[in-house]
């Protein structure tokens, strides 16, 4: 039998996604999540009930109830919500105490207890997908500190935050903005410094309208995004899923010796290295106690110094 071989100009076709969604409570997150196609909601949150365009959903209370789903379950369903992860992690976590090796002795998680948390949570999302089903991660709204700046993230635990990260294709921060016709409610899948977000589906930032207006919006935003990743490349995809990797290490550095290894990484013939340079540079200004040494062109700690490396050329390729 001949391989199937997928040359590096040809598209390479994508037929599910996962979706990350977060907010603050009350701001449509569940319903907009039931917009989408097919939709079954596994409500480890215990909110789905107040979504007033509720469709089929399942009560999750123990980890067991859902761990080893099997297609025949969800023959009827196109799209899986998770309702929130954070509570999930939360109820895989309970699982997880009941044996004593991945607890320490104050009962809270160990270091083998917490891979094991992250392991159980992406294996059965990637279960899900390999089901044909596209996947809609909803989550709190988080706050983390840098200095005097506040940056909104996904309110999950521990490093699962960045696994999520990792195997999500979209992500947007749901927020209020003010227009000029009143107050509006927008999905945010274009990253800024006081959010995170991924758009690989070029969707940029989006108006949520009333259910009652648009009863298929998120069904609609998930194909717009299947399409538009549908059209690049393999060559494409593998450079955009390099950025995404980068911008997950990026959300666990914070010293200096993290940034210049990063950039010092770097290939400099990678159609997207412009932009990985500037978001290291970016994030490495945010941070307070890191500086760029101009002497020995290197990013240092405070009262630190180290190797050179290369710095960009100018200005305008660190705005690029």
């Amino acid at each position: 039998m001949s391989l199937n071989i997928v040359k590096s100009t040809d598209p390479l076709t994508i037929n599910n996604i996962i979706m990350l969604i977060y907010g603050d409570p009350g701001i449509w997150k569940t319903s907009l999540a039931f917009t989408a196609k097919r939709p079954i909601l596994f409500d480890f949150d215990k909110g789905g009930h107040r979504a007033p365009n509720r469709k089929d959903l399942v009560p999750v209370n123990e980890w067991y109830e859902v761990a080893n789903l099997s297609p025949h379950d969800l023959k009827d369903y196109d799209t899986i919500i998770i309702d929130t992860a954070g509570r999930a992690l939360d109820v895989i976590t309970d699982s997880l105490k009941n044996d004593k090796n991945n607890t320490r002795r104050d009962g809270q998680l160990s270091q083998q207890g917490y891979g094991k948390l992250g392991s159980i949570f992406t294996d059965w999302l990637k279960t899900l997908r390999c089901m044909g089903k596209d996947i809609v991660l909803l989550a709190h709204t988080a706050e983390d500190k840098d200095g005097d700046d506040i940056i909104k993230r996904p309110d999950m635990v521990g490093g699962s935050k960045r696994e999520a990260y990792k195997i999500a294709d979209m992500m947007a921060y749901m927020t209020k903005e003010h227009s000029r016709g009143g107050t509006v409610r927008v999905l945010n899948f274009v990253s800024q410094p006081s959010f995170l977000a991924k758009d690989s589906g070029g969707m940029g930032n989006v108006v949520v309208a009333p259910v009652t207006d648009n009863p298929n919006q998120l069904a609609n935003i998930i194909q717009a995004t299947k399409d538009h990743i549908n059209n690049f490349s393999e060559q494409q995809t593998k450079a955009y899923q390099d950025l995404s990797d980068l911008r997950s290490e990026l959300m666990s550095a914070g010293d200096a010796d993290s940034f210049n290894k990063l950039i010092t990484t770097l290939n400099k013939n990678h159609m997207l290295y412009t932009q990985m340079r500037q978001d290291i540079w970016s994030t490495a200004k945010s941070i307070v106690s890191v500086e760029f040494d101009e002497a020995n062109k290197c990013f240092v700690d405070i009262d630190d110094v180290c190797e050179p490396i290369d710095e960009p050329a100018n200005q305008s390729e660190v705005s690029a």
